[in-house]
């Protein structure tokens, strides 16, 4: 599975764009009273918590604890569980009932084998259940991830490993979604330009984004590694006068678990 070691405070307070552009998701997905539905890779939970305020009896599932620990503090009132998506049966939460639905917002693109992870999300749905996500497209963030592997390289970290996140053309996953036992009934790649929170850079993004990357950054070359960054970036136009932007390229998708 591809990782990053995740601040769930900053998550929010920073790049709270993620989740708030997930909103949409949910009338896609129409969740309804008594439903079980699943919230795959549910990060600080605001959209299980939206379903459940709907009176949907939700599972938030995430890999990350910081996430989960956050989650359960800001939003008692769900249940929220750690389990890896590659694990199969999701660690068996659909072995006493299976869900009616999975929702998922801006995650499956870090759950890497993509065949595996659809093949267990099949696994905890009933037949007929919906699966209703977006996640990372063809070309996400390749003027982000081109400027931070451009920047180290400038400062002589180019040996450096940058995650590759799983970023599909809408034939990929779809094909990908079928050989799991789903029928497409909807898939639209996008472009979402981004602008970025005030104050913050493209370096500030892959600070957060690709911080496995910036953990084995020595502190004293931290510095000079944004500047570079942010040089690279201003080269790919991330920067105008209207201040930083991410090149977000999106994928949403509906299917429905083949009976």
């Amino acid at each position: 599975m591809a990782g990053n070691a995740w601040d769930a405070r900053e998550y929010d307070e920073q790049f709270g764009f993620v989740g708030r552009y997930g909103d949409a998701l949910l009338d896609l997905l129409d969740p309804r009273p008594g439903e079980r539905i699943l919230d795959l890779g549910c990060g600080t939970g605001r959209h299980a918590a939206a379903m459940t305020a709907l009176g949907a009896r939700v599972v938030g599932v995430d890999a990350d604890e910081r996430m989960l620990a956050k989650a359960r503090a800001d939003h008692p009132e769900v249940e929220f569980v750690a389990a890896n998506a590659t694990d199969p049966g999701l660690g068996s939460l659909g072995v006493n009932e299976p869900f009616a639905a999975c929702f998922s917002n801006a995650a499956l693109h870090w759950m890497t084998p993509q065949d595996t992870v659809l093949r267990n999300v099949r696994s905890v749905l009933a037949d007929s259940g919906r699966f209703v996500a977006e996640m990372g497209g063809a070309g996400n963030i390749a003027a982000l991830d081109a400027s931070l592997r451009g920047g180290l390289g400038d400062v002589g970290l180019e040996a450096l490993d940058v995650v590759a996140n799983h970023f599909p053309t809408v034939g990929e996953q779809a094909a990908l979604l079928e050989a799991a036992g789903f029928r497409v009934e909807m898939a639209t790649w996008f472009r979402r330009p981004t602008p970025l929170a005030a104050g913050t850079t493209a370096a500030d993004w892959t600070r957060h984004f690709r911080a496995g990357t910036w953990a084995v950054v020595p502190v004293e070359r931290r510095d000079e590694l944004a500047e570079a960054i942010n040089r690279r970036a201003v080269e790919r136009g991330l920067r105008t006068a209207d201040g930083w932007s991410a090149d977000y390229c999106r994928l949403r998708f509906v299917a429905i678990a083949a009976g």
